[in-house]
């Protein structure tokens, strides 16, 4: 069909019926509403001039598809056929080797049903139908009012200290700086954000991730993505998440949606060169201080959040602490003993996960309630800890700091290695932009792995070393749908962990942690049944019988090499007329191997649990860096083999710091973010 039949941004009324009848052929009506109804209708209607324009081309050549194969068979169209007879156009369609555009358009409009059906942008028809219920019937949900920071009329000339970025790092940066008695600004380029806008959305949410992410940065700030072989790839942010990067940018960064998971990083893990070597291609070294010069801050940033946990298991011995955790362990989510049972007969110790969620009410704040959507989601009950509704609202209330959102710093003015300030961009609620210079003794840079690096080489900033050394975390999973006990949609995501491989038992290059495989999203499980029944009454009962999955997984060290960095593009800008940042990556091998070993382990859990027909992966972290991303501005004591001194003091600077992710060196075994507040802590605390 031609692109005519699409004018405006909308299909036409005989378009849109013969889209309703492939729905309702993929998704059929029964007990429960057809893909059409059910969740279909509603998805297009608010969504195909926006996110979903994409999908128009795969919907009209569907259409074309049935059609012809309708006539063909029959000789009426799509619409005029029985339900037996659209199912016989849809898998003819499917099957035409010479067509293969047909089998691509009909599999493209099969997820978009399912994903309609089972994700949607509000409550779908399918989560009634495979028992998903987002939030504990009976739940008081909450909606604080969010932050909004100061208008542009109330920004000062000048401040003490200027923080790039409010998110994990930064806000705690701002919050000691503001406690020490610093006039400080805290830049946050993305628009305050209810909770209730960060939440049930799946499609647009931070864990599916597939279409336009609510807490992305939107139309106009891509990024280059250049592959091995030198081809590039535009990455834009206003796609899919995980193809931008899957973080969150919103007031509180990552904390404002994660799922808590707060470890510590043990003794090891900060001299990850000095206990393994450095394997050739790789930059691994170690931190130029130990887990004992941490320690005090890791402790004064569990107090301040609020962590939950068990201080005397596995996870407290290994990284020894002073002062228990402030609050007992989350409650169990159904499959704890199960799983410390089966960990027990491998002869692993475990523990509960450490998680910045309240587990019992504090500092005014509810308990978890143990809904089904909390990893990738802002919390129903604002039980979730992050720096959005703990350490910013404290550096506010101070009276020291000023909050200014929808405001992204373009370059650092500088003279001879000397800030003065920033030039920054803020958007109006109007979308008109206004430039401000701003002036400051002091610049905290806390934009996350990818961006900080992008701001200093921007700002013609730094050494030869920022930019270099990007890692994240290579994983491992093993799942089964067979199993003697199932998983329900309970919270939350993680409940039990092993630390035997941290480290420990033979796992090559420092290992990593094991925990329970999160709950699966229905969205998600309807990929799965695909592989099992692509479509039709088969798929839609697959769904209601079936079991979610059950597993494990492992996040790991990354072994840093030499070839990953972020860099600037030469040509390409964002909105702003900013140079974007250019990624490149490669894994190294000694991740692969060390990933392979903790698939195995992962395995070994699974079976023990009694289950069967295992599937397994590994995989090394992805290019393209994501929530876990660190590295490109590392601390060490030689400016040699580093970006920023052991205090984060961008080398080359008097008073450019670095407080976020990319100080790291190696990224240890575990979850970051508890790493990376303890860093920024101490940045803060160490600054002159």
């Amino acid at each position: 069909m031609s692109g005519e039949a699409f004018p405006g941004g909308q299909l036409d009324a005989h378009d849109l019926a013969r889209i309703a009848a492939l729905f309702e052929t993929i998704i059929p009506e029964d007990s429960s509403p057809g893909g059409w109804s059910g969740g279909g209708e509603r998805l297009l209607e608010e969504h195909l001039d926006g996110f979903l324009v994409h999908q128009v081309p795969h919907l009209l050549e569907a259409l074309t598809a049935v059609d012809e194969l309708a006539h063909a068979a029959e000789g009426v169209g799509f619409l005029e056929l029985p339900p037996s007879g659209r199912t016989r156009a849809v898998e003819a369609a499917r099957e035409r080797s010479d067509h293969p555009e047909w089998l691509v358009a009909i599999d493209a409009c099969i997820e978009l049903a399912h994903l309609a059906f089972y994700a949607g942008t509000s409550r779908p028809a399918g989560w009634a139908d495979v028992g998903f219920e987002p939030v504990p019937a009976g739940t008081t949900v909450v909606d604080p009012e969010p932050l909004t920071g100061i208008p542009l009329s109330q920004l000062s000339a000048e401040y003490d200290v200027i923080v790039v970025g409010a998110g994990g790092g930064g806000g705690v940066a701002a919050s000691e700086l503001a406690a020490r008695g610093k006039k400080v600004l805290l830049v946050e380029r993305s628009r305050p954000f209810r909770n209730s806008e960060l939440r049930g959305n799946h499609l647009q949410g931070k864990r599916l991730a597939l279409f336009d992410v609510t807490a992305g940065p939107g139309q106009g700030s891509p990024r280059v993505l250049e592959r091995a072989d030198g081809s590039t790839e535009l990455l834009r942010g206003d796609g899919a998440g995980n193809d931008y990067g899957l973080v969150a940018m919103a007031l509180g960064g990552g904390t404002r949606v994660w799922q808590g998971m707060s470890w510590r990083f043990v003794a090891e893990d900060f001299a990850m060169a000095s206990t393994y070597g450095a394997p050739d291609g790789s930059t691994l070294v170690d931190w130029p201080f130990g887990y004992d010069e941490l320690e005090p801050y890791y402790e004064r940033v569990e107090w301040e959040l609020g962590v939950s946990g068990d201080s005397t298991a596995s996870a407290g011995t290994r990284a020894p602490r002073k002062r228990d955790l402030p609050m007992p362990a989350l409650r169990d989510n159904g499959l704890r003993n199960h799983y410390r049972a089966a960990a027990e007969t491998l002869g692993w110790e475990t523990s509960p996960v450490p998680s910045a969620i309240n587990s019992v009410p504090r500092d005014g704040r509810a308990a978890c309630v143990g809904c089904a959507q909390c990893l990738g989601h802002a919390c129903p009950v604002d039980a979730k800890n992050g720096t959005h509704n703990t350490f910013i609202p404290r550096a506010i209330a101070s009276g020291n700091c000023d909050l200014l959102m929808s405001a992204q710093v373009v370059s650092i003015l500088h003279d001879g290695g000397t800030a003065s300030g920033v030039r920054l961009v803020v958007v109006g609620d109007d979308d008109a932009v206004t430039e401000r210079t701003v002036r400051a003794g002091t610049v905290v840079v806390s934009a996350g792995a990818m961006e900080t690096p992008r701001l200093l080489l921007a700002s013609g900033l730094g050494n030869e070393w920022v930019g270099r050394n990007h890692h994240t975390h290579a994983g491992a999973t093993a799942t089964t749908l067979a199993a003697p006990i199932r998983k329900a949609h309970i919270g939350p995501n993680h409940s039990i962990s092993t630390l035997e491989f941290v480290h420990r038992r033979g796992a090559p290059w420092g290992g990593g942690i094991i925990f329970d495989l999160p709950a699966i999203l229905p969205g998600a499980k309807a990929a799965l049944g695909r592989h099992v029944a692509p479509f039709g009454s088969a798929h839609k009962q697959w769904m209601r019988d079936s079991p979610n999955p059950l597993g494990a997984m492992s996040t790991l060290q990354e072994i840093p090499h030499e070839r990953s960095r972020v860099s600037i593009d030469g040509s390409v800008k964002d909105r702003f007329g900013m140079p974007v940042a250019r990624l490149r990556g490669e894994s190294h091998p000694a991740t692969a191997e060390a990933a392979e070993f903790m698939r195995a382990r992962c395995v070994e859990w699974v079976a023990a649990l009694g289950g069967e027909d295992i599937e397994s992966s590994s995989f090394p972290a992805g290019t393209r860096g994501g929530e876990h991303s660190a590295g490109t501005a590392r601390m060490g004591n030689d400016p040699a083999t580093s970006a920023c001194d052991s205090r984060g003091l961008l080398h080359g600077t008097s008073n450019v710091y670095i407080a976020d992710a990319s100080l790291h060196p190696t990224n240890g075994g575990f979850n970051p973010a508890l790493t990376v507040m303890a860093c920024a802590l101490r940045v803060a605390a160490l600054l002159n």
